[in-house]
């Protein structure tokens, strides 16, 4: 009898040790699923391989807005918007798509950030954009911190069919705004590049 009791206990103790590492492989995989929005395996972004080599700068304000301008040679969806975080960019960080007009596009908020590195988020849905046709991503920084290069947008950035638009060829690019509140960034200096991509499928790709 005792040994039978003593098997019985040993398979539940089993049994549950299961369960539990199951519920907290569950959790840490929603953690880390949450960090960086997932993307479409069909996505596409103006930068591929480039990262900036500064560290987090900031100009003493309470909020800063930075965006880029790009164009796409085809029809497709914006699904969301990338920013590259040096460490040290903290604070609350809310991404936007506009239209050059100013008109608000889309917008969400970044969660669950990494310490460094591009950071995604997904729109709640995705913006049909037209090709040959300027629009601006965004993000607003609520502490004021963000990456920059000088002189990154001197010449345009191109990853097919994708385009951060050289400043001067449709106005000025790099552009940045000091802001509490997210808005059209709407001035630029030394054609600066502030680290800020879309997240774009073409439309001959599904989206989901």
């Amino acid at each position: 009898m005792k040994t039978k009791i003593g098997v019985l206990n040993s398979t539940f103790i089993k049994v549950v040790f299961t369960l539990l590492s199951i519920f907290l492989i569950g959790i840490s995989c929603k953690k880390e699923g949450s960090a960086v929005a997932t993307l479409h395996t069909g996505s596409l972004s103006i930068f591929t391989k480039q990262v900036p080599t500064s560290q987090t700068f900031n100009d003493n304000t309470d909020g800063i807005e930075l965006g880029v301008k790009f164009q796409t040679t085809v029809d497709g969806n914006a699904t969301g918007i990338r920013f590259y975080k040096t460490s040290g960019n903290i604070g609350t960080h809310t991404a936007q798509l506009y239209s050059t007009d100013g008109t608000l596009l889309a917008s969400n908020a970044f969660i669950n950030e990494t310490d460094s590195g591009w950071q995604s988020v997904l729109f709640d849905t995705a913006v049909t954009i037209a090709a040959n046709t300027t629009y601006v991503a965004a993000y607003h920084s609520s502490l004021g911190n963000y990456s920059v290069t000088p002189l990154g947008l001197r010449s345009p950035i191109t990853n097919l069919p994708l385009s951060a638009l050289a400043d001067g060829s449709d106005g000025i690019n790099g552009l940045f705004k000091f802001t509490k509140t997210p808005v059209l960034p709407d001035s630029s200096y030394l054609s600066s590049n502030y680290w800020v991509d879309i997240i774009f499928v073409p439309a001959d790709r599904k989206l989901y």
